[in-house]
């Protein structure tokens, strides 16, 4: 029993002296340095490398979205204009002109006339503008700079830009009215051409080989082409035009102009909201009038990719490429040609 007392005495000290090691061991600091974790300067590099590769393959992919959702927004303004255009014409049984002006071929009167109220301001009510209609009195002022009408034709109206166009909110190549991207479409006939020895036929009442023209009352039954064969508003940009003028600076396209054709100081154009489409019919002039055209700062045109939209007489939007066959473009561009039109 003493033997096994013994034992038993020793054997309590063996583990009392081992857990006092253990307990030694752990409380124990060593010199040895513990492991660092991080990056090398070639693992960040690396690593910076590759989030700015994957940067420049999805920049393109945001900014194509981006530009889709613009030309979107763009094609929603163009249909617009196309049911407010319909509307006005269920009410005055014709389609607005694309300015009011005096008649121009009478003795003594411009080239232009007065006073330019353009289509734009007529479709004014339909677009929920009525009070800024009202604000005009169309039927007594003039568009000739008075500040009773100019200051409310600045007031900007997000309908009348495309949201791809970055110029200005006012034009100030048009007497600083509020901008607008889009114009009525004259025809296929050059809107520039002389008629006469001082007359443009952009000037001249029933001109117009489309639905649009000075003082015209074009009515759908005389849309004998079909309203889905003719369009109605075009785009028409703000801003460089990828070519170069004769002294090599960068040509730009004007803009438009949502109040009409305004009459300041003697002076005016009617290629402020109003623009011909050529194809062929106009011959050499065609170069003028050709969608995205470098040949000339008034054109109907647009930064959209390869082309422009326009409005269709039968409220839909159409995309025409820029490069499209001319019998096509002269055939939309007129309301009664007979021509048979497959969209390209």
């Amino acid at each position: 029993e003493g033997l096994k007392t013994g034992c038993v005495v020793q054997h309590k000290d063996n583990l009392r002296v081992r857990g006092q090691e253990l307990r030694t061991t752990r409380g124990k600091r060593t010199n040895s340095p513990r492991p660092l974790h991080g990056f090398t300067l070639v693992e960040l590099l690396v690593v910076i490398a590759i989030i700015g590769v994957l940067v420049s393959l999805l920049l393109p992919a945001v900014q194509a979205a981006r530009e889709s959702a613009r030309r979107m927004q763009c094609q929603n303004n163009l249909k617009q204009f196309s049911l407010a255009l319909l509307s006005f014409h269920d009410t005055a049984k014709n389609f607005p002109p694309a300015f009011a002006r005096n008649d121009p071929t009478k003795a003594g009167a411009s080239t232009f006339g007065t006073p330019g109220w353009g289509w734009g301001t007529f479709i004014l009510p339909f677009i929920e503008q009525k009070p800024l209609f009202e604000m005009f009195n169309i039927e007594v002022n003039r568009l000739d700079g008075a500040a009773a009408t100019k200051v409310p034709a600045q007031t900007v109206l997000k309908i009348f830009r495309c949201g791809s166009d970055s110029g200005p909110k006012l034009n100030a190549n048009r007497f600083d009215y509020a901008a607008s991207n889009y114009v009525a479409v004259f025809g296929s006939l050059y809107d520039q051409k002389n008629i006469g020895a001082t007359v443009l036929a952009g000037s001249v009442p029933n001109a117009n080989t489309g639905v649009f023209g000075p003082n015209s009352t074009v009515r759908i039954a005389e849309i004998t082409d079909g309203t889905s064969n003719t369009v109605l508003i075009a785009e028409m940009s703000y801003g460089p035009n990828g070519m170069k003028d004769v002294n090599g600076s960068s040509r730009k396209y004007n803009g438009a102009i949502w109040v009409g054709v305004p009459d300041e100081n003697g002076s005016g154009s009617n290629v402020c909201n109003m623009l011909s489409l050529c194809g062929f019919v106009a011959g050499s002039d065609v170069r003028f009038r050709k969608p995205n055209t470098g040949d000339s700062g008034n054109a109907i045109s647009s930064t959209h990719v390869n082309g422009t939209q326009f409005a269709v007489a039968d409220g839909s939007v159409k995309f025409v490429n820029q490069n499209a066959d001319g019998k096509m473009l002269d055939g939309i561009a007129d309301r009664a040609d007979g021509s048979t039109i497959v969209w390209e």
